[in-house]
């Protein structure tokens, strides 16, 4: 089994991790489908409304799964 990264230790430490952003994916097309996933970001309806109380580590993962690494790359 993997040990998990602290990606803030290893920041401190100067070692280089690659991360999904944790920047909004929001597109500011903010429709939901039939399953309650935005047709603009990915994110569901609870994705949303928790984002600003999420932690950096939880919007790494929604990020990661979207496959989001931040607007500008990859557009």
């Amino acid at each position: 089994m993997a040990t998990p990264v602290n990606h803030d230790d290893a920041a401190r430490a100067g070692h280089h991790v690659a991360l999904a952003s944790t920047q909004s994916p929001c597109i500011k097309v903010c429709r939901l489908d039939a399953h309650d996933r935005c047709y603009g970001c990915g994110r569901t309806r609870t994705e949303i409304a928790r984002w600003s109380a999420m932690s950096p580590d939880e919007r790494r993962a929604v990020n990661s799964r979207l496959g989001f690494r931040g607007h500008g790359e990859n557009r």
